[in-house]
């Protein structure tokens, strides 16, 4: 049986998300970035306890977050593409409206 630890610190936690320590402070102190859809919006970042000064994870909460991150990106795959639409698109937007 392997022992997992019950609590792990920033630093590990950033080496588990793949993530960086500064963006995970980001995550608890202002929340996600990235524009959401409203449908789904995107998750606080993964729970936190504070013991004193240490910040500190359980990892079930980051693997919680991690599938709460999975199930509101869905929104990520809509193109919000710029610019002139393309012939194909226009030919589209047309046979819709008649």
């Amino acid at each position: 049986m392997t022992d997992a630890p019950i609590l792990i610190d920033e630093k590990q936690a950033a080496d588990r998300l793949g993530l960086s320590a500064d963006y995970l402070y980001r995550l608890r102190t202002n929340g996600p970035r990235r524009r959401s859809s409203k449908d789904t919006p995107l998750p606080p970042g993964p729970a936190f306890l504070r013991i004193g000064r240490r910040v500190v994870y359980r990892p079930a909460d980051l693997e919680k977050w991690l599938d709460d991150m999975a199930a509101a990106s869905g929104f990520a795959r809509v193109s919000c593409r710029r610019g002139r639409p393309t012939k194909a698109e226009q030919a589209a937007r047309l046979r819709a409206a008649a």
